[in-house]
Order: structure tokens, then C-alpha cells, then sequence
């Protein structure tokens, strides 16, 4: 006789069976030469058995159930890609992954950020100024920080605590290296694409961008909107004409072999730009079947858009990229147009935002500050 069963866990046993029945029958309207780009990924992490039985124990949570069957799900979104001509599998796994950030209906903004593991400082002045999760709630915006891996296991080990803390980074399990930047790219557009992908707008900055998050919600809801609707957008600071560096010296030297012409196409700046939700599927989509190229910057926002046949939009004077003016240019800022501040240094970026607060008249509360502690017999 066998034993009972947990009505929930012959439930989800169910659900999965007619889930994986259902994917069997489509399967077979498809060429034997087309596969779902995930299909091995989703039987290791969801269909085996063992998998099953760990992630839906009466331990588990219904928040975990729902995690998985939305993973599940994923499948018949790639289902029917051609893998015959993929030349850029991004096939690499989630270290850490915070699949509920955008489980809310009205989010208008998802905001991710090109960081390094070891960034740890850098991370959380975003958190204490601009990226302040009770200031972005105003603005329905949630933010993401989107990082490879680490030798160190003292770096690696720490970020599982700012993790279990803060529970806003997205690690996949590619080196975090320089010319492993379009890893990443690609990495924040595929974890939208199949997490956040109910947000109208997506904005990608460096860890070291101050970004004036008043100001550019203000603009894209009052100008980007009504003069260019929120699909099939890119709005950034463009580069046109920029010449590809040939100095063997040069950090960013391409060969010829590499990059055979001498100027690259239209692209953007990767300092930060800002993306319609819709085009994070798109140009992920896209990655597939565009080779890999080191050069992030000129990949996702030149060779991606033009894959899809989507030109950049220009807002290029709303950035400051030169970190040794960019504090007074943001003072002499009398238009008040400047949204995107290149600004090195952390203590600059806290002067720059309470600059930027106080000349919005926006006071926020403050968790965090760096004011010296004063000793209660100093106090009048």
C-alpha cells in the first residue's frame, strides 16, 4: 500500500507531470533540429525527481512553490529558438537570484547595476543616496545590482551576507572580469526578460553613477512618453564616429582582425541609459546570434539594437562623464537638465546629493550617514 501524501505535494507532483506533458506534445510539432534553448538547463534545475521532492518538502514555503513553477514556465518562452544558428549561448547559472523583486503589479522602473563582487562600498552609497529603496518606492522603481564571480572566496562569502541582507543582486557564475563585461550585459537582460519584465522602463548605470532619479522620472513620464511612447527605445549618451583604438598599449586595444573597421557604428555610452522594458527580451533574444564581443558598451547598445533594427535616441545633454568637473557643472546646472553624473568618488557623490535634494526640495530620512557622531557633552 503506499504511503499518504501531503494533498499539496500531490498537487505540485500533478501540476509538473501535466506540465511536462504538455511540453513533451509541443516538443513534437517542432523539427528535430529545433530545441528549447533551455530545455537541459530547466530538467537539471526543475523536472529530476530528487529536485522536486527538496523543493516542495512541507519545510518549503508557498513563496518557494511559486518560484519554481515560474521557472518551469520559462520554458515554452524559448522553446521554439533554432539552435542551430546560436552562436553566443549564454548558458550560465544563477549563483544568487531575487526572483520576487517585481512580484508587484505597478512597478515602473527596473533599475540594474554593472558592479564587481568586491564592490562593496560602492553598493552601498547607491543604497544610502539615489538608490534608496524607500525614496525608489515613491517612484514604483526597484533596483538590481548584476555581478559574475570571484576567485576570493573572503569576497564571495561576504556578498552571501550583503545578500541575505539586502536581497537585491543577481550573480551568475561567469568570472567577473573585464572582458567578461558583456557577460553581464547579457546576464541583466536575460534575468529581466524573465523576472522583471512588467516594468515600462529599464535603466542600466556603473556603480559609479549618481544618477539625479528625480529629474529622469520627471522626464520620462512628462517628455519621453508623450514624444516617443515607451516601446522599441534606447535613449543614451550616443557616440557616433568613435574611433577603434589600434595602440597595442591601450587597455582597449582592438586588432583588426577583431573589429576590421576603423570607426565603430552608432552606440551608446554604458555609463548608463535607459532601455523600454520591452526591448530587455528583444536584445537578449538578439545576443543568440550575435557573436561575442568584449567590447560591452558597443555589443549590447550598438550591435543588439541594430540586430533588431532599433536606433538610439539622443539625451546626451543630460550626462557629465568627467569626473574631475562634475561637481560644478551639477552646482552651475541653472537648467536643471543633468540627470547622469560620472562622479569616482564616494564622499563627492553624498555632497552631490544632498546638493541635489535640497535644490528639488526633497528631504528624505536618511539611514545612513557619514556625519561624525557627536559626543553628548559637546552638546549645548
Amino acid at each position: 500500500m503506499l504511503p499518504r501524501i501531503p494533498s499539496i505535494y500531490r498537487g505540485i507532483l500533478t501540476l509538473v507531470g501535466i506540465t511536462l506533458l504538455l511540453f513533451m506534445l509541443l516538443m513534437q510539432g517542432n523539427r528535430p533540429d529545433t530545441v528549447s534553448l533551455r530545455r537541459l538547463e530547466i530538467q537539471n534545475e526543475v523536472v529530476g525527481s530528487a529536485k522536486i521532492r527538496e523543493e516542495f518538502g512541507m519545510e518549503k514555503s508557498t513563496a518557494n512553490i511559486r518560484t519554481t513553477l515560474r521557472t518551469i514556465k520559462e520554458t515554452v518562452r524559448y522553446q521554439n529558438i533554432d539552435t542551430r544558428n546560436i552562436v553566443n549561448p549564454h548558458n550560465f547559472s544563477y549563483l544568487k537570484n531575487p526572483v520576487n523583486i517585481c512580484s508587484e503589479k505597478d512597478i515602473y522602473m527596473i533599475t540594474y547595476i554593472h558592479t564587481s563582487p568586491k564592490n562593496f562600498h560602492k553598493r552601498q552609497t547607491i543604497r544610502s543616496t539615489w538608490g534608496d529603496k524607500r525614496l525608489l518606492e515613491q517612484y514604483k522603481t526597484k533596483i538590481v545590482f548584476v555581478m559574475g564571480r570571484v576567485e576570493d572566496t573572503k569576497v564571495m562569502n561576504k556578498l552571501d551576507l550583503e545578500n541575505a541582507h539586502y536581497g537585491d543582486i543577481v550573480q551568475e557564475d561567469f568570472l567577473d572580469s573585464y572582458k567578461n563585461l558583456t557577460y553581464k550585459g547579457i546576464a541583466a537582460l536575460k534575468w529581466i526578460s524573465n523576472y522583471c519584465n512588467n516594468t515600462v522602463f529599464t535603466l542600466k548605470t556603473d556603480d559609479d553613477i549618481l544618477v539625479n532619479i528625480f529629474k529622469l522620472v520627471k522626464h520620462l513620464k512628462e517628455i519621453v512618453e508623450f514624444q516617443l511612447g515607451h516601446k522599441n527605445l534606447i535613449l543614451c549618451n550616443q557616440w557616433l564616429r568613435m574611433a577603434v583604438l589600434r595602440d597595442k598599449n591601450s587597455k582597449w586595444y582592438i586588432p583588426k582582425e577583431d573589429f576590421t573597421p576603423d570607426y565603430f557604428p552608432p552606440y551608446c555610452s554604458g555609463s548608463a541609459f535607459v532601455l523600454s522594458t520591452d526591448m530587455t527580451s528583444r536584445m537578449y533574444n538578439a545576443s543568440l546570434y550575435e557573436k561575442f564581443f568584449w567590447v560591452d558598451d558597443y555589443y549590447i547598445t550598438g550591435m543588439l539594437p541594430s540586430h533588431i533594427k532599433v536606433k538610439q535616441k539622443r539625451l546626451n545633454e543630460a550626462y557629465i562623464l568627467n569626473g574631475r568637473v562634475v561637481y560644478d557643472k551639477l552646482v552651475n546646472d541653472t537648467k536643471n537638465q543633468l540627470m547622469f553624473f560620472h562622479v569616482p568618488k564616494l564622499n563627492t557623490i553624498f555632497s552631490m546629493w544632498r546638493l541635489i535634494k535640497q535644490r528639488l526640495k526633497m528631504h528624505i530620512q536618511e539611514e545612513f550617514t557619514w556625519s561624525p557622531v557627536v559626543s553628548p557633552s559637546t552638546v549645548v
